[in-house]
């Protein structure tokens, strides 16, 4: 369990470092021209989920969509391997406990009390593998919903080259910068008419 909350924190400051570089940078660098076409952009965002946004000018959005897949991915193959894992000491354990009776082995003499320790031991080891199950499922129906929801906004909701182009001219009437006047920073306000 450790494990995993301290993955979910390095993974949540990951995102929030990626998101803090990206509302630092100059506004100004992510509004530009469209120059990809909507098919080009549906063919980026079917090879990885963010690709399309990002290369329409959607950076933010693209952004989001590509660490939500990296990191639901990640989660689900760290729990995969994990559960595979205890799933074979989980067998192991069964297998020694099933054997406790009929085994006149002295490797599997046991006490009363330390079959019972076994026993309790396989239902917190069952608890362990119904918990990585979940988390398993839930991080691959994320990575599908982030997927599913990447191609339906590149296809339905993302404008065409021309709609950008449009958008753009029309978004961009009034403007804000820094920039550096005589080495000092400043700040210039201009309208476009």
């Amino acid at each position: 369990m450790l494990k995993f909350v301290t993955i979910a924190g390095l993974l949540t400051l990951l995102i929030f470092s990626s998101a803090g570089t990206v509302f630092a940078q100059d506004e100004s660098s992510f509004i530009r021209a469209a120059t990809i076409s909507k098919r080009d952009a549906v063919v980026l965002s079917v090879l990885f989920p963010g690709l399309g946004q990002m290369t329409q000018g959607h950076k933010v959005k693209g952004i989001s969509m590509f660490i939500g897949e990296v990191a639901s991915l990640v989660m689900f193959i760290n729990t995969h391997e994990n559960y595979n894992t205890k799933q074979k000491i989980y067998d192991r354990d069964l297998d020694i406990f099933n054997n406790l009776k009929t085994t006149k082995s002295a490797k599997y003499q046991k006490s009363y009390t330390d079959a019972n320790k076994l026993y309790k031991s396989l239902q917190d080891q069952n608890d362990d593998l119904d918990v990585l199950h979940s988390i398993r499922n839930t991080a691959i129906i994320i990575a599908v919903g982030v997927y599913a929801y990447n191609l339906f906004d590149v296809v339905f909701l993302s404008p065409s080259t021309v709609e950008s182009k449009r958008a753009e001219l029309n978004k961009n009437k009034i403007q804000v910068k820094s920039a550096l006047i005589d080495r000092n920073p400043g700040i210039i306000l201009s309208k476009r008419f």
